[in-house]
């Protein structure tokens, strides 16, 4: 949302004082571009959280495709720029993620280097 050259003011003030928040008056058209993408987000709940969902539960399974999963996750870097660090589309690896695909061996390969991880073997006892 654009703000106005009256609220850009107010934030650039706030900011200069050290302050954290900064309570702005909406006009009448940015209340209304507020409530729009509210209902949006709101409208899209249900199937974000199923989603997250998917995602917690792929990287909760044993192996090490469960353990890839919750290294991405634990990294908390977002998909689109560790997508692109390992050369693969940024959808590609967000279905990774939740179980949905598979990543080509040297991404794989990639993904474990830029993650700073390291393959051992366990040998039974």
């Amino acid at each position: 949302m654009d703000l106005t050259p009256e609220q850009q003011e107010q934030v650039t003030q706030a900011r200069a004082a050290g302050q954290k928040r900064v309570t702005l008056s909406l006009t009448p058209r940015q209340k209304a571009q507020w409530q729009t993408v509210m209902e949006q987000e709101l409208a899209g709940k249900e199937e974000n959280l199923a989603h997250l969902q998917k995602i917690k539960a792929a990287a909760e399974q044993p192996g090490f495709f469960g353990d890839l999963r919750r290294a991405i996750a634990l990294s908390r870097r977002p998909v689109h720029e560790l997508a692109l660090e390992i050369g693969v589309d940024w959808r590609l690896l967000s279905d990774f993620r939740s179980g949905d695909a598979e990543l080509p061996a040297a991404a794989l390969d990639r993904l474990i280097e830029t993650l700073g991880l390291r393959l051992v073997q366990e040998i039974p006892r």
